[in-house]
C-alpha cells in the first residue's frame, strides 16, 4: 500500500458523499433521502465493477480515469443545476485528487 492508495481511497469517499449531498440537494421535502440513497448506491455500483481495486471487470488506467472524471463531472453537473459551488468544488477536487493519485499510483509500480 502506497500513500496514493489513501489519497485515491479519501478522493472516492469524499466524491460517494458528493453524490449523496448532490440527491440531497436537488429534490426537496421527503424525497431527499431516496434521492440520496440512489445516487449514493449508483456511483458504488458503478465504481465496484469497473473501477475498484478488486474489481472483477476492472478498467485498464486510462479508461479507468476517464470513467473516474466522467463520474465527478456528473456529480458536479447536477451540483451546477441548482448553483450550488461548495459541492461543485468539493466533487471536482476530489475528482482531481482521485485521477491524480491513481496515475501517480501507477507510474510508480515496480519502482524500487
Amino acid at each position: 500500500m502506497t500513500p496514493w492508495h489513501l489519497v485515491a481511497f479519501l478522493g472516492e469517499v469524499i466524491l460517494w458523499g458528493c453524490a449523496a449531498w448532490a440527491g440531497w440537494t436537488l429534490v426537496g421535502g421527503p424525497g431527499r433521502l431516496l434521492a440520496a440513497a440512489v445516487l449514493l448506491v449508483g456511483i458504488i455500483i458503478i465504481w465496484s465493477i469497473w473501477a475498484a481495486p478488486r474489481a472483477k471487470w476492472r478498467l485498464s488506467l486510462w479508461p479507468r480515469l476517464g470513467l473516474v472524471t466522467v463520474l465527478g463531472v456528473a456529480v458536479s453537473t447536477l451540483f451546477l443545476s441548482v448553483t450550488h459551488w461548495p459541492g461543485i468544488i468539493t466533487a471536482l477536487s476530489s475528482t482531481a485528487a482521485i485521477v491524480a493519485a491513481q496515475f501517480m499510483d501507477d507510474r510508480t509500480e515496480g519502482a524500487p
